[in-house]
């Protein structure tokens, strides 16, 4: 009997287990991060970033980007390129990513006011935990990030907060060529000066990249120091001298005016006299490589896609997807703000009053607590974006269940990888959705246009800063303001979204498993062109109204019982959260596990010394019986 109550409840411990996992599975992971251990940066996270950028005894050069911005796809390229470029300085400066798509990482980027990705702070060496970096501002290709990060490192040195072990970068004003040669290790075989023009980063690059040798010293000098220039017969720049220890000069004339080609130079005239360079280079070289492919320091998370249906429609509209962009926009984009006040205040407003009136809603206590949000923030002035956020957990906790899935969670939305489509999909969905609720309103006197609350969004508070500033300049062009509700704002909306498409078809931010189109398609609507392939916008603002209503929503993926479940108004009034205790992500079903589980546990464990137990007194028995007898 107990043996078989033993394997009823391992089976029953198995089942729960699965289930579990299946849960799990329901929901789509974070975005996969754009980089990882073969780029040659180092991957940052809230767990490691500060003990890895501060009290360093290197600068650190970190992009803030989010893995599902449309930009920071584009500038990922740009900027392993750049890693690759200046890994040999690697142990000057580090050149490190954290993604804030990450909902471990908001805080951390929150913290040091990241309001647009991507966004590049540089800190300097031994830098402190009040020190939020030094924000890197037009710098969007590889050239003007090398000056730029070149600029910086020689201002460190200027302003003594650059390391000792630094190779100097500061142009050498002196004339004397004997002064170069005091305190210079033995192993120093060579001096090499790099004659240039003031506004060249040539020999700055060129010593970044060599300062590994040890059988060589290399300083820039400026055009201007013309009295050097003139005693070294420098009349072309730029141009290389080289001296020995017995100031014996060499001048190498540079043909052709390129970084490798000096290094090359260079390296070729130290072979010639007797310096294995090329070993010494090869083995620093190496070195970096090794480091760079260790393995990453992110905290790795599980992006293994989950589908929550086998079969999808991709041109109908999901609630999943509409919930999942409104939760994304709130917990992830607006709480990221430093201070919310003046301007992006009022964008707040009335994004937060078109929501409360014509966001489609599942659960009954969405739309209430759309209003809470609201009524919170309509006589508020300022508030930030920590308090904001505590805010939303607050409303959440005690009006629960106000979701219908788990954070980000895609059905029609959902890209063939993680970083492909979901957020930005979802929330053109939603904006498409709520100007047609807006067109079928029957009040809309007292709340603002969803056009003019869209740009107020998209302005303030959308965190791919180049798609916001694309998505202003289209609205200016296209007059947004001056689109009426009803017809006129749903044309408006579709129009500016297939002129996107159109920007971004071939894009390396298209997913190609579902391609940019002209909108709608012709299987998806065969009356919404004539016959000479113009949009019949009679029948496109037809075709949008039946697509993004209310009653065309669909809610599969939806665990039905939520509608209909019944919550204890007590548990409601304490506070007391029964769909998610927000900051260890459990919910009533991860509670209910535990509970079984460890009914579970405690069972096996009692029968299992039972059975022990009652073998040993058999055993006794029986030995006793055996003396007696």
């Amino acid at each position: 009997m107990s043996r078989k109550l033993l394997e009823v409840l391992i089976l029953a411990l198995f089942f729960i287990t699965t289930a579990r996992s299946n849960a799990i599975g329901i929901k789509d992971e974070d975005a996969q991060s754009l980089y990882n251990a073969t780029d040659q940066v180092v991957i940052l996270d809230v767990y490691n970033f500060k003990s890895q950028v501060y009290n360093s005894d290197k600068a650190w050069l970190v992009e803030f980007y989010n893995s599902w911005c449309g930009f920071c796809h584009r500038f990922a390229p740009i900027w392993k390129s750049l890693a690759k470029s200046v890994h040999d300085w690697n142990d000057i400066v580090t050149l490190a990513v954290i993604d804030c798509a990450n909902d471990d990482n908001n805080p951390m980027c929150r913290e040091y006011e990241i309001m647009k990705y991507p966004t590049i702070k540089f800190f300097s060496v031994n830098s402190k935990e009040e020190n939020l970096g030094l924000e890197f501002t037009s710098h969007k290709d590889e050239v003007s990030l090398t000056q730029g990060l070149i600029q910086q490192l020689e201002k460190e040195q200027q302003e003594q907060r650059g390391a000792s072990t630094w190779p100097n970068i500061v142009p050498y004003r002196g004339t004397d060529l004997d002064v170069l040669w005091h305190g210079t290790p033995d192993d120093v075989k060579y001096q090499i000066l790099i004659f240039e023009e003031p506004e060249s980063y040539l020999g700055a690059q060129v010593i970044l990249d060599l300062h590994k040798l040890d059988t060589i010293l290399m300083r820039r000098v400026s055009s201007e120091n013309e009295l050097l220039s003139v005693s070294s017969k420098i009349m072309k720049f730029p141009s290389l001298l080289i001296f020995d220890r017995k100031n014996d000069p060499t001048v190498l004339k540079i043909n052709t005016i390129s970084r490798d080609n000096v290094k090359e130079m260079i390296i070729q005239f130290l072979k010639t006299n007797g310096v294995a360079v090329r070993k010494k280079l090869q083995k620093s070289m190496e070195k970096v490589e090794e480091k760079s492919t260790q393995p990453s320091l992110q905290h790795h998370e599980n992006n293994k896609q989950n589908s929550i249906l086998e079969k999808v429609t991709k041109d109908e509209l999901y609630q999943i997807d509409l919930e999942s962009a409104l939760r994304y926009s709130l917990n992830n984009e607006i709480s990221l703000s430093s201070v919310i006040s003046g301007e992006k205040m009022n964008a707040l407003k009335a994004y937060l009053n078109v929501l409360a009136n014509y966001f489609p809603v599942y659960l009954p206590k969405t739309k209430t607590y759309l209003e809470i949000l609201y009524k919170n923030m309509e006589n508020t002035n300022n508030i930030t974006g920590k308090e904001f956020k505590k805010l939303l957990r607050e409303k959440e906790s005690e009006l629960t269940p106000i979701y219908s899935a788990p954070p980000k969670t895609w059905i029609g939305c959902k890209g063939s990888k993680p970083n492909f489509r979901g957020y930005p999909c979802g929330l053109w969905t939603m904006f498409h959705t709520l100007t047609v609720a807006e067109k079928n309103s029957e009040n809309t006197d007292n709340v603002p246009s969803v056009l003019s609350a869209m740009h107020g969004y998209i302005k303030n508070f959308f965190g791919c800063a180049d798609c916001s500033e694309h998505f202003q300049t289209m609205a200016k062009n296209r007059k947004i303001f001056e689109a009426n509700k009803g017809g006129e704002s749903v044309l408006w909306l579709w129009q500016a979204h297939n002129e996107v498409n159109e920007r971004l078809a071939g894009d390396l931010t298209e997913d190609p498993e579902n391609k940019k189109i002209q909108y709608p398609s012709k299987n998806n609507c065969v009356k919404c062109k004539s016959q000479g392939g113009d949009w019949d916008e009679i029948e496109v603002l037809r075709y949008l109204e039946s697509k993004y209503s209310k009653f065309n929503i669909n809610s599969q993926g939806i665990d039905s019982e939520l509608f209909t479940r019944d919550i204890s108004s007590s548990a409601t009034n304490s506070g007391v959260s029964h769909s998610k205790f927000i900051d260890w992500n459990f919910t009533i079903f991860d509670m209910s596990i535990c509970v079984v589980l460890y009914v579970v546990s405690a069972s096996i464990l009692v029968l299992v010394f039972a059975k022990f137990a009652f073998k040993r007194s058999y055993r006794k028995r029986i030995t006793m019986h055996n003396l007696l007898g």
